[in-house]
């Protein structure tokens, strides 16, 4: 039996529209897709902070919205504990102020200690200090120990992870694993990145232009999703490159310490900006190379190969983790594996600036 049932529309102003159904166990939910697909809406949705023109939310038997009948609980009575990308900690309370806000309220779903919180997330010596003081991933944690100490019926992830480089991001990823593990919350998490998909979910939700196109356990739709429509299916990568800036009359940016050509960016970026590019637009191999018109060649590690009969597609971590897609044929000859460092090389006239 499902924990969450959703069926809602929702339109905006700006004539997107999001129309969407799906349904959510017990284990962890992902809802992945591009940006713009609806994604942090339908999260919006659950958490009570939107509200639909349409449509119905049952959470663990009871009835959260139904425009039908005229139900709609609000936010804080929906026992719900929400993870946002941009933190959302109380400046004007230290560490421990922030996660006991809203711990052992009546109507908590379950019970958790705030001294195992406190272990698990290895956050002891934050307790006294100010938000402000805090690292990008810290902030994380500490926002996650308060959601996990309002007992929650289910977590709400929004792209907790968006903001934090990649090392960072495997290192909060481990804190959430070992949460999950310990609490077995029910949890549904937005990604647009494959690889943290395959890592945490359980069950996964795809959506594209607000309608939900796929659903179901993590590998198999994910890779029955890149087999399906074509050449242009498979991954599509978003990344997000930092130092953005106009040198010598072109556009560059980085990932990690590698650097990247862009094309020609609007206006002039603050913080870096996400960049979107297909997998069939990289092309892999053994070691960077001169005197070609590629300039990009990012070095990497590779993590995941996926095979099919007529195509390859490979996840390479190269500060970020990017999708490849190769042949069978090219995949054996280039010996590809996880562990395996290879190049990737992308032209930037195939690389769409997004903001």
């Amino acid at each position: 039996m499902a924990l969450l049932h959703f069926d809602c529309r929702l339109r905006y102003d700006s004539g997107f529209e999001l129309q969407a159904r799906f349904e959510a166990g017990d284990g962890v939910t992902a809802l992945f897709g591009p940006s713009g697909s609806g994604k942090s809406s339908t999260l919006a949705l659950i958490a009570g902070t939107a509200r639909p023109q349409t449509g119905v939310i049952h959470l663990a038997g009871r009835t959260l919205v139904d425009t039908w009948t005229r139900v709609f609980v609000p936010p804080q009575r929906r026992r719900l504990g929400v993870v946002f990308q941009d933190h959302l900690l109380f400046p004007h309370m230290t560490v421990r102020r922030n996660l006991l806000f809203g711990h052992g309220r009546r109507g908590n779903a379950r019970p958790v200690d705030f001294a195992r919180v406190v272990d698990i997330l290895e956050i002891e010596g934050l307790l006294d200090r100010w938000p402000e003081t805090l690292s990008g991933g810290q902030r994380q944690r500490v926002s996650l120990g308060r959601a996990l100490l309002r007992g929650p019926e289910m977590l709400l992830l929004d792209e907790p992870l968006t903001a934090l480089d990649e090392g960072l991001k495997d290192r909060v990823l481990t804190y959430l694993e070992r949460a999950l593990a310990e609490w077995r919350l029910p949890t549904v998490f937005v990604s647009h990145d494959q690889a943290d998909v395959r890592r945490l979910a359980d069950q996964v939700v795809l959506l594209e232009h607000g309608k939900v196109t796929a659903a179901g356990p993590t590998r198999a739709t994910l890779d029955a999703a890149m087999m399906t429509g074509g050449r242009t299916a498979g991954p599509i990568n978003f990344l997000r490159v930092a130092d953005v800036r106009s040198v010598d009359g072109h556009w560059e940016g980085r990932i990690g310490a590698q650097r990247l050509y862009l094309p020609p960016v609007a206006g002039t970026p603050a913080g870096g900006v996400y960049v979107r590019f297909l997998a069939h637009d990289v092309v892999l191999g053994a070691e960077a190379l001169s005197g070609l018109s590629v300039r990009n060649q990012l070095r990497g590690v590779v993590r995941e190969v996926l095979r099919f009969s007529d195509r390859a597609f490979v996840a390479v971590d190269v500060g970020q983790v990017l999708w490849a897609e190769v042949t069978p044929e090219s995949a054996r000859e280039l010996d590809l594996r996880p562990g395996k460092v290879v190049v990737c090389f992308v032209k930037a006239s195939a690389i769409t600036v997004l903001s």
